[in-house]
């Protein structure tokens, strides 16, 4: 493969809306890349068992981080995981987390080189300073290159702030909508719950930021846009 520099120099000509530039980590062996992943998964979590609707996830999700263009979305977007309480959204993200350090997975935004490397941050975490330390303490979390927003829709009703409802993680991820900040969420509830929870425009700057994945009881697959 290329070196990150010579990467950089040939696509610095192209015109990225996001910025957002995706290295493709390839060849790869799916097959073996999944028992990567099942071992990384298993030390994690004991007993892990990957089922058929588990191992198309995460094929997805590989598919992803290497940057292969058969990934079944745009990979210059982040990740959105949606399925059921206990379905592996967020030990999915963990796993991703040690799987990138194998081969190092960078991006390019702006012609920079960045890690993609994240942090997983509950979205209670991210309330709990908002109420504490006002927009200050939320700050680093609209600012960060990669984050992972984890049970989306989970945290309580919108927070007072001087009087005044605030949707603070709405409130986050339209900040990191604007730069094109890469973002990765996990959520229990489906695309038309979500709506109902955030308003339309915190509902556009998610379908502009996130490939949907849902994992289904048969099957995991790309989420349709509303």
């Amino acid at each position: 493969m290329n070196s990150i520099e010579n990467i950089i120099a040939e696509t610095s000509r192209e015109s990225i809306a996001s910025g957002i530039i995706r290295i493709q980590y390839l060849p790869y062996n799916i097959e073996y890349a999944l028992r990567v992943v099942m071992r990384i998964a298993e030390g994690l979590v004991p007993g892990f068992t990957m089922t058929p609707e588990v191992a198309q996830m995460y094929k997805e999700l590989i598919r992803y981080f290497h940057g292969d263009p058969t990934f079944c979305g745009d990979l210059r977007k982040g990740l959105i995981l949606m399925g059921n309480t206990g379905s592996g959204k967020t030990l999915a993200m963990r796993v991703m987390q040690v799987y990138r350090q194998i081969d190092n997975i960078h991006y390019i935004k702006n012609n920079k080189p960045y890690r993609m490397q994240y942090e997983i941050l509950h979205v209670d975490d991210a309330v709990r300073r908002f109420i504490t330390e006002g927009y200050g303490g939320v700050e680093e979390y609209e600012r960060r290159y990669i984050l992972c927003l984890d049970d989306i829709g989970a945290e309580s009703e919108r927070v007072k702030h001087f009087g005044n409802d605030i949707d603070i993680i709405g409130h986050i991820v339209s900040e990191r909508c604007k730069p094109g900040l890469l973002t990765f969420a996990t959520t229990n509830f489906p695309e038309e719950t979500l709506a109902e929870a955030y308003n339309d425009r915190t509902v556009s700057r998610m379908h502009e930021m996130f490939n949907f994945l849902t994992l289904k009881e048969r099957d995991f697959r790309r989420g349709n846009s509303m």
